[in-house]
């Protein structure tokens, strides 16, 4: 199966979940929407991963999927939110994952984030009992 993590990020905290999810699920490409917009038809399984501020995904990442929704309907997805405060997250898919897309993903996990004006060393705020669960997640239904 081949797995494309596209992601976007102001702080970092994105990229540094997407490399991680990378290293751990096999024939895995990653993007980050600030460098390129992926063609996203040759792949089996997409996962999709935004910081979010004030309650919303990034704009890059909103675009991506309103661009793309016709294709990620058909495709095996998965999502996670890079959001300081996990206790937000759900209503955060609410507001900002289309319900079609989001009753459709294998998985929508936070996975934690880095509060503002903090700098955490060594990726101590990554949730990775989440991590885990979309790693699990998507290599049993991809």
């Amino acid at each position: 199966m081949k797995t494309l993590i596209v992601y976007t990020t102001k702080s970092g905290a994105s990229r540094d979940c997407a490399e991680l999810l990378a290293s751990k699920i096999n024939n895995c490409f990653i993007c980050d929407l600030s460098k390129q917009v992926p063609d996203i038809g040759s792949f089996d399984m997409v996962i999709l991963g935004s910081g979010v501020r004030m309650g919303k995904i990034y704009k890059p990442m909103k675009n991506f999927i309103e661009n793309n929704m016709q294709v990620l309907l058909v495709k095996k997805t998965a999502f996670f939110l890079c959001n300081a405060y996990p206790d937000t997250w759900k209503k955060t898919v609410e507001k900002n994952i289309p319900k079609d897309l989001s009753d459709r993903a294998i998985c929508i996990e936070p996975l934690g984030g880095i509060p503002l004006f903090t700098s955490p060393k060594n990726g101590n705020w990554i949730l990775s009992e989440h991590v885990d669960r979309l790693v699990q997640a998507v290599t049993l239904k991809g």
